[in-house]
């Protein structure tokens, strides 16, 4: 479960909370900002890997390497189908799980700080903000940040919420 820290400040642009990176975490993060929409493109290595192994089959190559080929293109296949088991297991036994993640907001950007990461990303940098039904989506020139609601008061929502309205 994530906890929220004790707010030592009273004021609504200084803000502080923090996360613990768990399997809740984790499968929150991913359910709320992978692509999980299935298209050809997704299954592209896949059959490009299944094509060789038959073109290696059929000329009666090396059949180490067909194989090879076609055990290649199987697990391709497996992790688009197990992608988010397959995430969230990578992320469990990573040297981050288990850590707690501090998070400050103020009128500069959203710091993270955690044993492993400290991170800051400036609102000037963020591209766009993208709300959805338990967070928010940070696409800034970095790369892309999912911001949990649970964990974060009322004031840190609605300063997160005012700094996205400002950027439509």
């Amino acid at each position: 479960m994530t906890d929220t820290a004790d707010h030592n400040s009273n004021t609504e642009t200084d803000q502080s909370s923090y996360y613990i990176l768990n399997r809740e975490y984790f499968t929150e993060c991913f359910d709320e900002s992978a692509d999980t929409t299935n298209s050809l493109k997704k299954y592209s290595k896949a059959i490009i890997l299944v094509i060789l192994a038959s073109v290696f089959f059929a000329a009666e190559f090396e059949a180490y390497v067909a194989w090879f080929l076609l055990a290649l293109g199987a697990v391709e296949l497996l992790s688009i189908r197990y992608k988010r088991s397959w995430w969230v297991a990578r992320q469990m036994i990573s040297r981050r799980a288990g850590s707690r993640v501090n998070i400050r907001i103020d009128d500069q950007g959203i710091y993270s700080d955690s044993a492993h990461h400290q991170q800051s990303i400036l609102w000037n940098d963020i591209d766009e903000l993208k709300t959805t039904e338990k967070g928010f989506i940070i696409i800034h020139k970095g790369g892309t940040n999912y911001l949990s609601r649970k964990g974060l008061d009322e004031d840190y929502l609605n300063l997160v919420i005012e700094k996205s309205r400002a950027m439509v």
